[in-house]
């Protein structure tokens, strides 16, 4: 999930944290955004969809936080926004458990907060996103359709601890488990990295004369890889990736990956600003409201690329 980007279009509209008496002064519905960091390529996707979203509702104002990576980080910046006595507060957690104490106090001083795309492993919360399980899912379905009989591939894995690296890899693995024929050369972390995907790649690319399969956790990984089989003039493996960036989009139209498993930014960011409607009407938050995941092939490729 990690890139490297920063639009101009996010900076115009970014807001200082730390402007507590704007907020005590503003008439305005004041949200806080917490992202898990601007230089994700998905995260930043989806946070200038959801600046677009807000562009709807006039009386709403957004206030960014960019943890960058950094969990500890983003709990100050949670603080920040409990100080600030924002409306509510949108969170895109860096760590599953880490974000617990930020959304316990969030809880305590009265603000809803909405979860976006990774859930809190504790506290009270909106969930706005896609259930990890079923991406994972969707790749085991797919590879126990295409691969070859006597198949042996390689996995490369998200971050370790990080529940939708457990769920994205348990998710494939059992939707797997009917091609007992099937072969894992090896499964290690890349933690959502390209540069992590390529190197540990090309080491696979040197251990195994053959393999006929290469999932990857996210798409950043998943083109990482790509890169170096290229390098190498590996050919013949199919490659299966998450999140239905422009990149894999590109790999699959021209044959170079075979899958990749759209997580809907836009969506994702629509249905959170709608939870945030919700609340200023003094509506009841949902538990959950979730984005389903779909699996992008040559076939429908063109439906994404528009």
């Amino acid at each position: 999930m990690k890139k490297f980007i920063v639009t101009a279009a996010a900076c115009a509209v970014l807001i200082a944290v730390g402007s507590g008496a704007a907020f005590a002064q503003s008439k305005k519905f004041v949200v806080g955004y917490a992202n898990l960091a601007d230089t994700d390529v998905f995260t930043m996707s989806r946070k200038n969809a959801f600046i677009e979203a807000a562009k709807a509702d006039a009386n709403v104002s957004v206030s960014f936080a960019d943890a960058g990576g950094d969990a500890s980080k983003q709990l100050d910046q949670i603080d920040n926004f409990i100080a600030q006595k924002v409306n509510a507060i949108v969170i895109v957690p860096v760590d599953y458990q880490g974000i617990v104490p930020g959304v316990e106090k969030a809880n305590k001083a009265g603000i809803p907060v909405i979860a976006l795309g990774i859930e809190s492993a504790g506290g009270k919360f909106t969930f706005v996103g896609s259930k990890n399980l079923d991406a994972g899912r969707m790749q085991g379905e797919f590879m126990a359709k295409q691969l070859p009989k006597n198949a042996q591939i390689v996995y490369l894995q998200g971050q370790p601890g990080l529940y939708h690296s457990k769920e994205r890899l348990e998710g494939f693995t059992k939707a797997l488990a009917s091609r007992t024929d099937v072969k894992v050369l090896a499964n290690l972390p890349a933690n959502y990295d390209r540069a992590e995907g390529m190197k540990i790649t090309e080491d696979w690319v040197q251990k195994f004369p053959k393999f006929d399969a290469l999932i990857a956790a996210n798409d950043q990984m998943a083109l990482g890889a790509l890169q170096a089989l290229k390098t190498a003039g590996r050919k013949g493996v199919m490659i299966s990736g998450i999140d239905g960036v422009k990149d894999a989009l590109d790999a699959i139209k021209a044959g170079d990956m075979s899958q990749s498993i759209f997580q809907n930014a836009k969506g994702q960011a629509q249905g959170a600003f709608d939870v945030v409607e919700m609340i200023k009407k003094g509506e009841p938050a949902p538990k959950e409201k979730l984005i389903p995941f779909e699996s992008i092939v040559k076939d429908n490729v063109a439906n994404y690329s528009k």
